[in-house]
């Protein structure tokens, strides 16, 4: 890998001299967080100059792509410029990291930022880890999102569940109860205990019906019996569908409810 340039130049560059990467690393850029920006640079002026290398007679951003977003929805002509000669690599490289560093990316998006690494840059899975500060293991569990079918990534994409909710949901031997989980995880909102106490019934239901092979009077197709769990409102404890009363709330903590109201009404 080349090594980086000493000498800094500043210079203010046409936007349409400048191309945005060929990559991004959100699937959608959140319009309103690039409103507030362009408000921020219109009162305040851009606070920090963009990166970009020269590539022939243009020029490609390493850093700042939202910063010169911002100014193209200001409609200026230009914008302040630091310019480094760096390779591709080095390029990729540099982008990834500031994509990771981004408080608001999310675990598939950041998944994708380690595979990127990892296919296009070459780069080991321990040295992606030393390089971004994570253990190897997180490393891998966020690449493995990518494995993921695609209602899971859109899932976690949307911040519709959490990565640890969509792990113990994937581990599901069947394909359509594994959606059928991940339509309820949605809808109500579950735990990752919750996910696995799904999974893990639904698995021993098949167990069973597997071992008992010789039984033909139960289909093997015959999921709907697999009791279903959901979290309570007010303990977060599982609870099963079945016993559940107003609000998702669990036995438990409704008769503690309903002995509350008894001793203020006394």
């Amino acid at each position: 890998m080349a090594k980086r340039a000493k000498k800094e130049i500043f210079k203010r560059i046409r936007l349409n001299l400048i191309d945005r990467p060929s990559e991004i690393a959100r699937l959608e850029i959140d319009q309103d967080k690039l409103e507030e920006l362009a408000d921020s640079i219109a009162e305040r002026g851009l606070l920090q100059p963009i990166e970009v290398t020269p590539r022939g007679e243009r020029y490609l951003i390493v850093f700042g792509d939202r910063r010169y977003l911002a100014h193209k929805m200001l409609m200026k002509k230009d914008i302040m410029c630091r310019i480094e000669e760096i390779d591709d690599i080095e390029v990729l490289i540099d982008r990834v990291m500031e994509n990771i560093q981004q408080v608001n990316l999310t675990t598939f998006e950041e998944g994708q930022q380690y595979a990127t690494l990892k296919e296009k840059a070459g780069m080991s899975l321990e040295a992606i880890s030393k390089r971004v500060g994570k253990s190897p293991g997180t490393v891998q569990r966020r690449m493995d999102i990518l494995r993921m079918p695609e209602s899971f990534q859109q899932a976690l994409q949307t911040k519709k569940i959490n990565v640890t909710v969509a792990e113990e949901l994937w581990s599901c031997r069947d394909a359509a109860k594994r959606e059928y989980f991940l339509e309820l995880a949605i809808e109500h909102g579950i735990t990752k205990d919750i996910a696995r106490q799904w999974v893990q019934e639904f698995n021993k239901e098949i167990r069973n019906l597997e071992d008992a092979s010789a039984d033909r009077s139960r289909s093997p197709m015959e999921y709907e019996e697999t009791p279903i769990f959901r979290a309570c409102d007010l303990c977060k404890g599982p609870v099963e569908y079945k016993y559940l009363k107003e609000l998702r709330i669990c036995p438990g903590c409704f008769k503690l409810i309903i002995d509350a109201m008894k001793q203020e009404g006394t």
